[in-house]
This record gives C-alpha cells, structure tokens and sequence, in this order.
C-alpha cells in the first residue's frame, strides 16, 4: 500500500459556502472548537459539542445518531 506524504494542514478544516444559514455557521464554529482540542472520535464530538451547550438540530442534546445525521445532511 502506498501512503501519501505528510501534509501540515494551516488552514481551517473545511471551506464554506457564504450563503449558510446562521444556525449552520455557528455549528460548525463548535464542531471546529471541539476539534481543536483534539477530540475527533464521534463519541468525543457528541461530549464536546454537549459540553459546549451546543444543541442538535431539533434542539436536544447530541447523540451519535443525530451528528452522524447532520453531518451527511452537510456533506450531501
């Protein structure tokens, strides 16, 4: 298997549109800040992003399922 080279990332994680709705900005300003302390294992986001006082969508707190949904909603 052939492994790529090593690439320093400086830069925010991911670009995005200009025209996202409030709501989905602040979500991924949270989901960035959680990051950014090294969390990135799903059960760790749903922590952080609760620990945050950040809701899910319909305004409870996050699961798994509910992240892992909001996030194939963005990707789509």
């Amino acid at each position: 298997m052939e492994h790529l080279p090593y690439a320093e990332v400086t830069g925010p994680y991911q670009t995005r549109p200009p025209s996202w709705p409030p709501a989905l900005t602040e979500f991924a300003d949270q989901l960035e800040a959680v990051m950014a302390t090294g969390r990135h294992e799903l059960a760790a986001l749903v922590e952080g992003l609760n620990e945050r006082g950040s809701t899910a969508p319909e305004g409870a707190a996050w699961t798994q399922t509910s992240l892992r949904a909001r996030l194939a909603e963005l990707g789509s």
